[in-house]
């Protein structure tokens, strides 16, 4: 067989292509951390020590945690990601998320196989403990406090987690909750972040009680109800229109693999066919 050579065509269609990776490796490089922000998140604390101070933050409240086993992941809040990112742009919102808001955070899970009591704890980058829950079976019996005992008790552990400064913090009377349990009473409390708020959406803190000891507390982005509702029947139409458009890709790719195999049959191995076979392979990867 003899040998192929490049043609002046081939070697600009060469060229062309080695242009447009150095163009997508420039583009990435300069947007990377942009559109993949948690790429750039700054870990002061490794996952051991997260676990670490996880079990530390349980058992300071008078928790045993002997004989528990442990997983922990890391997560991230998509719901406020996604609606400071919509809301505000990359910019302010990778700002945001970096210096102000408790977006990503180490899940830690203290459970034991087939029962129902469990802990969970999540530690922020920085090694702060931004969440907390005591998943424990609505029947347990415990001493039921009065509004004014629980929210003494809620305030007393919020000034311990946040070193005594409240200041900064804005309690909502209107945002309290009780709930009554066969055999307890149990509270919730809800603060508001002063002078932080993104766009329409404040960042809170709860601290729940079950009867009279601490069940959970959380700090989050509250993501306005009506933005939800809109950008979930956002996802759903995108999602029908993904489904139609799958019809047509179906047909691209079986015509993409009749080429192909036509092509090999009439074993055309010159370099102009070589390049025709990778431009239609390029477009269909984009088109997916």
């Amino acid at each position: 067989m003899a040998d192929a050579r490049l043609t002046g065509q081939d070697k600009r269609t060469l060229l062309l292509w080695i242009l447009f990776g150095i163009v997508g490796v420039f583009f990435a490089h300069k947007y990377f951390f942009q559109a993949f922000p948690e790429a750039s998140v700054d870990f002061k604390v490794s996952r051991a020590e997260s676990q670490k101070r996880a079990k530390v933050f349980v058992e300071g409240l008078g928790e045993n945690l002997s004989g528990y086993q442990s997983t922990i992941t890391f997560e991230v809040d998509e719901n406020a990601k996604t609606y400071l990112e919509r809301e505000l742009g990359l910019q302010q919102a990778n700002h945001l998320m970096a210096d102000e808001l408790n977006i990503w955070y180490w899940d830690v899970r203290f459970f034991r196989p087939q029962q129902e009591e469990e802990f969970r704890v999540r530690v922020n980058p920085a090694g702060k403990v931004v969440g907390y829950e005591h998943k424990i079976e609505e029947a347990r019996a415990a001493k039921s406090l009065s509004r004014e005992e629980a929210f003494k008790e809620a305030q007393q552990f919020l000034q311990a987690k946040l070193g005594g400064n409240l200041s900064s913090w804005t309690f909502l009377p209107e945002e309290v909750n009780s709930v009554t349990r066969p055999n307890r009473l149990d509270w919730s409390f809800t603060w508001e972040r002063t002078g932080l708020k993104a766009k329409d959406a404040p960042y809170r803190l709860t601290v729940g009680l079950h009867g009279d000891r601490i069940g959970g507390t959380q700090e989050f982005l509250q993501v306005p109800e009506a933005w939800s509702r809109d950008f979930q029947h956002l996802r759903s139409t995108n999602s029908f229109y993904g489904s139609v458009a799958l019809v047509p890709y179906l047909f691209l790719l079986g015509a993409a693999l009749w080429l192909g195999v036509s092509l090999w049959r009439q074993r055309l191995t010159s370099w102009g066919a070589a390049f025709k076979i990778g431009a239609f392979a390029a477009a269909l990867f984009f088109l997916m």
